[in-house]
């Protein structure tokens, strides 16, 4: 599991990451996760949900090892302002694993 902290998201505007699964380091073998299932959870400092993305926001990109979440502006816009804790896990068809986690900053929209 790694520690990885996102980019920030800032209320109303579209926001969008591209994630790529390596074996290695030198990342030269690619991990097929065509068939695995995504979901990432936010909370607040007091362990309350912020939001949930599931494996359907997670859409599978050019290669097996890339999935690309996008949330819309309509969807940032109800998010809380603050700092939250993620993680990101991953279920494959023998085992549940937490692959990512870190904290995510929403900024307030200055602009409307």
């Amino acid at each position: 599991m790694s520690e990885f902290n996102l980019k920030n998201i800032r209320k109303g505007d579209t926001w969008s990451m591209d994630l790529k699964f390596w074996s290695d380091d030198c990342k030269t073998t690619p991990i097929d996760v065509s068939s695995y299932s995504f979901k990432l959870v936010a909370k607040n400092s007091a362990g309350t949900v912020q939001w949930t993305w599931n494996d359907a926001d997670f859409a599978t990109g050019a290669t097996t090892n890339e999935r690309i979440v996008t949330i819309s502006a309509v969807t940032t816009a109800t998010y809380n302002v603050g700092e939250f804790r993620y993680d990101l896990q991953v279920t494959t068809a023998s085992s549940v694993m937490t692959y990512l986690v870190g904290y995510v900053r929403v900024e307030d929209q200055i602009t409307s």
